[in-house]
């Protein structure tokens, strides 16, 4: 067996406890279900997922820990995801502001948007590489697979794990917005539009607040 049995237990422990504890894909995934519906919440969890799977790649090959090394980049790559996750919640507020939405509250951007902003989010996150990076080498056995192995047998695990925590966010949220749809309220689009603004803006300061040390919550 490629994975030792005890550590790959802990490992499903861990990712457990990491998955129920909301992180910024949640609110991520929470907003665009909000501002667009289940099919745009499914579309933005599909991007993150495909985001961190290129994070692991970047983890086994090395690349992660040349970013760790290499502040400058990692401040740039920081920077940009904050400045497009910014950009993103001045488009839903001021999509609010025009009162965009209306009883339908469903944008008329295509779902495939939502899997592109969501894709880039989590890539434009150095922090997602460097908690792989750090996460990862806990749960590698020196005696049995190569490590690169292991790390690629462990790592995809996390984000397919969370497919049904995101499910559940997706469900519970897309209900919510077509209860205000049902009931009529022209407001209701504007207001879930301003939810999913301020959530994203929130999301975009985390990373400026924070700085380049600190860890990261992924899921």
């Amino acid at each position: 067996m490629p994975l030792d049995p005890h550590l790959f237990v802990a490992y499903l422990a861990a990712a457990w406890v990491l998955i129920l504890i909301p992180g910024p894909d949640t609110m991520f995934v929470l907003g665009q279900t909000l501002a667009g519906g289940r099919r745009h919440g499914w579309m933005a969890t599909a991007g993150i997922v495909s985001g961190a799977g290129m994070h692991i790649l970047a983890t086994v090959t090395g690349l992660a820990a040349l970013l760790a090394a290499a502040p400058g980049v990692f401040d740039a790559v920081r920077l940009a995801g904050a400045a497009y996750l910014a950009w993103l919640g001045i488009g839903a507020l001021r999509a609010a502001w025009r009162g965009e939405g209306g009883g339908a509250m469903r944008p008329a951007a295509p779902a495939r948007r939502a899997f592109l902003q969501g894709m880039l989010t989590n890539l434009l996150n150095p922090k997602v590489a460097l908690f792989y990076l750090a996460f990862l080498p806990q749960f590698v056995a020196p005696d049995r697979a190569p490590a690169w192995v292991q790390m690629l047998l462990l790592g995809p695990l996390l984000p397919l794990m969370a497919l049904p925590f995101f499910a559940l966010v997706i469900e519970t949220a897309d209900r919510a917005a077509s209860r205000l749809a049902r009931a009529g309220s022209g407001a209701a689009g504007r207001w879930l539009n301003a939810v999913a603004g301020t959530i994203f803006l929130g999301l975009a300061a985390v990373p400026l607040a924070a700085g380049s040390g600190g860890g990261t919550r992924q899921m």
